[in-house]
């Protein structure tokens, strides 16, 4: 058991050096833990040495039979807790990028609302884009994943919890950052490459109809490189976007109508019924949710 945890975590973490912290090991004693589990497959799982590390062939299909046991164990460790009117086991969640300045899910409360009662639950919380925490959903990586999902899978159910609003923006070194607003049309964006999330391209890219060199993220943070670098314009989430508009970095061009707004949902697998763990933090993040809306609604 111990050589695939170590064998997992340094599948995960790329290699000896990024596991070194997370397992507290030396690296010459993982590498005597990966050789070890080696010989007894018979087998090779990774290259290592100065050409970088990286998995065998054979290597990947353990490390996904090694991680879907860890993760079962894991589960039944949960099942055990629920026999004994125990919390405990491994909570899976994953997340969307920059979720923590969405004031409308305030993601901490959620997660301190849940460990605000008795348990011996452990957390693995990661951050991905919407297509991965489906993905590692559907392999049973995850419990939770919360995020836009607009490419629903038929083995995943969805529960609405809020939504949020994205505005386009330019950076303080693009050429319309100090142009009238009279003077800026949609032709006249169209005229000036624009950065778009892979995820998000079609509902992004639909108000401008057509845009020129348009660079493709993965992520909120490399959106945000690109527009603040004043050589691409783009859609950001409001709320992310606001630390740099105070800053006078960012403009937005609300008065052109691009603003949208996009579903912020929940995602779980469609079976088997969760376990309580997951049953209780996905009532902790909705009433989370509730809870935000009404101290908005108050003002």
């Amino acid at each position: 058991m111990k050589h695939m945890l170590t064998f997992c975590t340094v599948a995960e973490y790329g290699g000896f050096v990024g596991a070194e912290s997370v397992l507290g090991m030396s690296q010459p004693a993982i590498s005597t833990h990966i050789r070890d589990f080696e010989i007894r497959l018979g087998f090779q799982l990774c290259h290592r040495g100065r050409s970088g590390f990286s998995l065998t062939e054979k290597g990947q299909l353990v490390y996904r039979k090694c991680r879907e046991m860890l993760n079962n164990i894991s589960d039944f460790e949960a099942d055990l807790g629920e026999l004994r009117d125990k919390l405990t086991g491994t909570l899976r969640l994953g997340l969307i990028d920059s979720t923590i300045t969405n004031h409308d899910f305030p993601i901490s409360d959620a997660i301190h609302r849940f460990y605000g009662r008795k348990n011996d639950v452990s957390l693995k919380l990661v951050v991905l884009p919407p297509e991965e925490l489906e993905r590692e959903l559907l392999n049973g990586n995850l419990h939770i994943a919360l995020g836009l999902f607009h490419n629903r899978h038929k083995g995943l159910s969805y529960r609405h919890l809020c939504m949020e609003a994205h505005g386009f923006y330019c950076g303080r070194r693009h050429p319309l950052f100090e142009q009238a607003e009279a003077e800026i049309t949609l032709d006249t964006l169209r005229q000036y490459p624009v950065s778009s999330r892979t995820y998000l391209q079609h509902a992004e890219l639909q108000g401008l109809m057509k845009a020129r060199d348009v660079a493709m993220v993965s992520n909120m943070e490399a959106q945000a490189i690109l527009i603040t670098s004043g050589s691409f314009l783009g859609f950001l989430p409001t709320h992310y976007a606001r630390q740099w508009v105070e800053r006078g970095e960012l403009r937005a061009f609300d008065h052109l109508g691009l603003t949208w707004q996009s579903e912020f949902s929940m995602a779980m697998r469609a079976s088997p019924a969760p376990q309580d763990i997951v049953r209780l933090f996905a009532e902790d993040a909705e009433a989370t949710i509730k809870t935000a809306t009404s101290q908005k609604a108050r003002g």
